[in-house]
């Protein structure tokens, strides 16, 4: 396993942990992705792909994955070890730095491995790493995010009711 710089134990307790985790495998964009996540007690989240599709694929050769889906599995591993940290069930990136080492092979073993080095109110900082461990676990690439908890808000500026966020795209194409 990889190092991380300093690591933050989580900050929520473990069942509103598993609520969080629960909800995040719940997200549209998780499950479109395959992702899957889980909490480990040193404060790390980790991330891994379900199922690779060609889709995936196409980063440096056909069977390495695309640097966009390295750069989706890193907001998901931050988001969610943002989610151990603050006290809202939603978090936003406001900024994702990826640093692409060498190419990310296919594997079912790679995963991606984030925790808070900073939390405060407002913005929570995370580092994380992808890597296989079935390959020596050397780095694959690796990305800094910076994270701000979203509160729930009863009405809109104007005083309009806040929708859902499906109500604004059951107008898109499927």
């Amino acid at each position: 396993m990889s190092a991380l710089p300093f690591a933050l134990p989580f900050a929520i307790e473990p069942e509103p942990l598993a609520l969080r985790l629960a909800a995040f495998h719940g997200r549209p964009e998780i499950v479109w992705l395959g992702l899957a996540g889980r909490f480990e007690s040193d404060g790390m989240a980790v991330v891994r792909f379900e199922r690779l599709t060609p889709g995936h694929l196409g980063g440096a050769g056909t069977a390495a994955l695309n640097g966009g889906m390295i750069a989706s599995g890193f907001d998901a591993a931050c988001v969610l070890a943002a989610l151990g940290h603050v006290d809202t069930e939603v978090v936003a990136t406001l900024t994702l730095q990826v640093q692409y080492l060498r190419r990310a092979m296919t594997s079912p073993s790679l995963i991606f491995r984030a925790s808070a080095t900073k939390a405060a109110r407002s913005v929570v900082f995370v580092h994380a790493v992808l890597e296989d461990p079935s390959r020596g676990g050397e780095p694959l690439a690796v990305a800094q995010a910076t994270l701000a908890p979203v509160r729930a808000r009863s009405t809109r500026p104007h005083g309009e009711a806040v929708g859902q966020p499906a109500e604004a795209l059951s107008s898109l194409p499927a």
